[in-house]
């Protein structure tokens, strides 16, 4: 594999640079070495990153938003010039050059308790968003993925003692698609994700959660559908930072007819990270001909006082379910498509479940008679 590469020279706005190169070299040699570490090209092993890095420097426009006028939310477009919560150069440096490359980010700012959801809806490449809880505050995000092709950043941060419920749907049949968020929690700060995706010509969905205060509680629950040689590559990080965490991860995927889905879910758990919580689920079935399923789900700990499990399985659907319900005149079909939207409903929820389930599962209404 040969090395990856920016399309151009970083030009790194001044307070995005600060403290980035106390270990010494230029942001741009930083940034090369961050694409090429032993890590980060794994995270690309099922997946050209090619295409994604040249489209970086992308035109870029604002998101459409509703529900910006509400009390307690704030929404602007800014230049960049401070640091970010949360960002990680290691961890996801194009998404840090998107950062550089774009100039301007669009800022959220959420002030207190606030009753109706935020929308933002992505038709193209658009501008990295800057979400901010200040202390104690709530908000229902919504994230809606549409266009032929694009990438998002998004970079949040949740305030202490604050809560966000955070839905997304990317339900386009993209040609090219690209996702990353970061988020950080402060301490006892509440994030629930719920993630729904189809696989389309190349997606790819990136994920990093820090635990960065005390008592802080994290829940990810993400259905995708793979179907007729799209693919989905989605990597996530969750980190442990601070003691006494809460995480649950919770992945379903079904991948069908030539599709092919990779997932990569790491927990990493810090030194002093004492009295954590963890847990990761990674699910996937396989239908129809040639699917490819790749799942590595990884434990990465350096404290004993944890409690942390994860897994992952790879299977078909259950013979004896369906017999069941072709034995009492269901035909086979309508079986599969039955089994199927219970195995991904387990992982559909929140303002977006009907929209998601209707776009995964192709099932006609079944009637009375079941």
């Amino acid at each position: 594999m040969a090395d990856l590469a920016l399309p151009k020279t970083l030009l790194v706005p001044a307070g995005l640079a600060e403290g980035l190169t106390e270990s010494g070299g230029t942001i741009n040699d930083i940034v090369q070495d961050a694409l090429n570490s032993p890590i980060h090209r794994e995270r690309w092993k099922y997946t050209k990153a090619d295409g994604f890095l040249t489209q970086l420097v992308a035109l870029s426009k604002a998101p459409t938003i509703y529900g910006e006028q509400q009390t307690g939310v704030r929404w602007l477009r800014e230049t960049i010039s401070n640091p970010i919560p949360g960002l990680d150069l290691q961890q996801g440096p194009e998404a840090f050059a998107r950062l550089c490359f774009s100039g301007e980010a669009m800022r959220l700012e959420i002030t207190g308790s606030v009753t109706d959801p935020v929308t933002l809806i992505h038709r193209s490449n658009t501008l990295p968003v800057i979400v901010n809880l200040s202390a104690s505050a709530s908000l229902t995000l919504i994230e809606m993925i549409e266009g032929d092709e694009g990438q998002q950043t998004v970079w949040i941060d949740i305030g202490p003692n604050a809560k966000l419920n955070h839905s997304r749907n990317a339900l386009n049949a993209a040609s090219s698609s690209w996702q990353y968020a970061s988020v950080r929690l402060q301490s006892s700060a509440r994030y629930h994700l719920n993630n729904h995706v189809l696989g389309c010509g190349v997606r790819r969905q990136d994920l990093h959660v820090i635990m960065d205060g005390q008592g802080a509680d994290a829940k990810l629950v993400s259905a995708g559908m793979v179907d007729n040689k799209a693919a989905l590559d989605q990597q996530i990080t969750l980190e442990h930072r601070q003691p006494r965490g809460h995480s649950e991860q919770t992945i379903h995927n079904i991948v069908a007819n030539g599709g092919k889905c990779s997932f990569n879910g790491r927990i990493h758990i810090h030194d002093g990270a004492s009295g954590t919580e963890a847990q990761l689920s990674n699910k996937n079935l396989g239908l129809g001909d040639n699917a490819t399923i790749n799942t590595k789900p990884e434990l990465e700990i350096y404290n004993d006082d944890v409690s942390c499990s994860h897994g992952a399985t790879v299977g078909t659907l259950s013979q004896e379910a369906l017999f069941y319900l072709t034995s009492r005149g269901i035909d086979k079909a309508e079986a599969e498509a039955l089994l199927s939207q219970g195995f991904l409903q387990q992982c559909i929820d929140g303002p977006l479940a009907e929209t998601a389930l209707k776009a995964m599962i192709g099932i006609r209404e079944l009637g009375a008679s079941l």
